[in-house]
């Protein structure tokens, strides 16, 4: 994938013979006349030179300048000749020199760099920061008209929330949390500001979060460090009650009333009226809204346990893996197809620990460590293969990050990652590394994940056939389009496996190459030997959605 903005150098050679030329460089095989070449290139083309740095690695003097990143998918060779070494870092350092000061002079307040380019705020590729999570959800339908629509765990910027039914804890980065009960819309505003223009909320307001805002109506609500419900309808009429501590209501005069814990008011037209008598009961709590989420989740996880004894009769299942009922002491992962060579293909866990998956009582792998794994060895070989996954993502903090990477990368082995940009990512070369620029077919999906989403768990499934030449992402359910790769235009072969990892890798090609450990969790993975509908894909998602 080229840079946001990349044009390519001066006419006298196109991007595909630059990074071809650039790779045989890297390699160590440049001819004198390529170097001559390449050298020429260098010195005529500021876009040469700057992807040339991320190709070598030099993009790390960049970051604090420009957040730069080395680009998915470009990897950097060892045994460099060191006279072509010498002469060529020459000149990538004037260019990084050179660079700099573009992006300082480029850098105004207003301006960000987002996948290496700048853009106004309020582009449409404008990063909107987080204000609150989304930490629970009980039988929720959102409105339509709802600016964010989350999931669970989701982080969520300044916008609204419409809630046609059921329940929602957000948790404010100031401290605050608010239970919604549906239907209801609430705008949130900032960290510690939020408009309720319609619904039923309970606000728990620790003393770290004082000051904590809610305006309805004419009022603006003052949080003193409490806890306090709040209703509102369509009319314009509130109604608050204190559970306990203070809450400062200022109207349209202007002169605040300070509402105590037990204290009820009515808050129409910018006038408050004190209330003899509210129900309490009436405002949601958030045991309420765990309660809720609960009875759901064990009505999905008990359909997801039904659908998954079916799905182990599958005839096109290569292996399957449930990730049920682990224990601190297991170390082997059963394969639970009923077809193939069964318990042949059981994993064996390397350091991953058991954790929760995606719903209370189901139990999931945590990959953390650098030597966390599950070690398996599948034999075969298959013209289509489908590779599916529940992932919760904690970070990406490595270059690429590991999903299941077959050893070495032997000629159509295969390899399923993410890369630190948050892309799916498959690749493949019926050559293996004999010349890897030239053969390996690489694949990068869309960009779905960021740090915000941190927590969250994902559908990923990849679908390759070789007969059709085909491969396709998908995430939760629905098929993405593709941010890059390489050689996607040539002809898929056979695939295989043999000896292979689940959140790592054993036997890397090079041996300074990165560590890929998965940062994250997995609670059910498996390998189908045909190319999966888009219809199946779905269905997967659905049922198995948390």
């Amino acid at each position: 994938m080229y840079p946001v903005g990349y044009t390519g150098g001066r006419g006298g050679m196109s991007e595909e013979e630059f990074f071809e030329l650039a790779n045989r460089w890297l390699n160590g095989q440049c001819s004198d006349e390529e170097f001559r070449e390449l050298e020429s290139e260098l010195k005529a083309s500021a876009s040469f030179r700057l992807e040339f740095l991320r190709m070598t690695n030099l993009e790390a003097g960049l970051r604090d300048f420009g957040g730069f990143e080395q680009e998915a998918g470009v990897v950097a060779f060892p045994q460099v000749p060191q006279r072509s070494r010498t002469a060529i870092i020459g000149w990538a350092v004037a260019a990084l020199i050179s660079i700099v000061a573009v992006v300082l002079f480029l850098w105004k307040p207003g301006r960000e760099v987002v996948d290496g380019a700048f853009v106004r705020s309020g582009g449409a590729k404008e990063r909107v920061a987080p204000v609150a999570v989304v930490s629970k959800l009980a039988d929720v339908v959102w409105k339509e008209r709802s600016q964010h629509k989350p999931g669970e765990g989701g982080a969520i910027g300044a916008g609204t929330l419409a809630l046609q039914s059921g329940m929602a804890q957000i948790d404010f980065f100031g401290g605050a949390s608010l239970s919604l009960s549906g239907p209801a819309e609430l705008v949130l505003e900032s960290h510690e500001k939020a408009i309720l223009n319609e619904g039923v909320l309970t606000a728990d307001v620790p003393p770290a979060a004082r000051g904590f805002e809610v305006r309805t109506g004419k009022f603006l609500l003052e949080d003193l460090g409490t806890r306090f419900g709040l209703s509102a309808d369509n009319d314009g009429h509130a109604e608050l009650f204190v559970f306990d501590g203070e809450v400062r209501a200022t109207g349209v005069e202007g002169s605040p009333i300070l509402v105590t814990g037990g204290e009820g008011m009515d808050l129409k037209d910018g006038q408050a009226i004190p209330r003899s008598s509210t129900r309490s009961e009436k405002f949601p709590d958030i045991a309420q809204v765990y309660e809720g989420a609960g009875s759901e989740e064990r009505d999905r996880y008990s359909n997801w346990r039904e659908a998954s004894l079916e799905l182990r009769n599958d005839s096109r299942l290569i292996a399957y893996y449930d990730f049920e009922n682990l224990s601190d002491q297991t170390r082997r992962l059963k394969n639970r197809a009923h077809g193939g060579l069964g318990s042949e293909l059981d994993g064996g866990i390397v350091g991953a620990r058991k954790a929760e998956g995606r719903w209370p009582g189901k139990t999931a792998l945590d990959f953390r460590g650098e030597g966390d794994r599950v070690r398996f060895e599948i034999p075969g070989k298959w013209d289509a293969v489908t590779l599916i996954a529940w992932v919760r993502i904690d970070a990406l903090d490595r270059h690429l990050n590991s999903l299941f990477l077959t050893d070495f990368f032997d000629p159509n082995e295969f390899h399923w990652q993410i890369s630190s940009k948050g892309a799916l990512h498959f690749a493949t070369s019926p050559e293996g590394v004999i010349d890897i620029p030239k053969h390996n077919r690489r694949f990068y999906s869309d960009v779905f994940w960021g740090p915000e989403m941190s927590g969250r768990w994902f559908f990923l499934a990849t679908t390759v056939d070789a007969d059709s030449d085909v491969v396709q992402h998908y995430i939760n359910g629905d098929p993405v389009g593709f941010s890059g790769g390489t050689n996607r235009q040539k002809d898929l072969t056979h695939f295989q496996i043999g000896k292979a990892d689940l959140g790592n890798w054993s036997d890397p090609i090079w041996p300074d190459a990165a560590i890929r450990t998965l940062n994250g969790r997995i609670d059910e993975f498996a390998i189908f030997r045909k190319a999966l509908s888009a219809e199946e894909i779905r269905e997967l998602y659905e049922i198995g959605k948390p």
